[in-house]
């Protein structure tokens, strides 16, 4: 029975830092994704059209999730020189 309580808090723990990791990168594509992807679309006279729960979901996709951070970052830096 011990093994038992060992596994049920090692998934119990396992679990909770998954929906933690899922939640971050879905709040961090909610908001760096429209700012990178809307700003570029705003520079190319086009309508911003990417709202906060695309982002999200981008910010899901493995790979994808983990380039907004740079993704917003070089696009803020080159706005800063291009006057966008």
């Amino acid at each position: 029975m011990k093994n038992l309580n060992e596994f049920g808090i090692v998934a119990g723990s396992f679990g909770v830092i998954l929906i933690l990791i899922c939640s971050i990168t879905f709040v961090l594509g909610a908001v760096l994704w429209p700012y990178t992807i809307n700003t570029w679309l705003i520079y190319t006279d086009k309508q911003p059209v990417i709202e906060w729960w695309m982002g999200g979901l981008m910010g899901l996709v493995p790979g994808m999730g983990q380039t907004c951070i740079p993704a917003a970052f070089i696009t803020f830096i080159i706005m800063l020189f291009i006057g966008g």
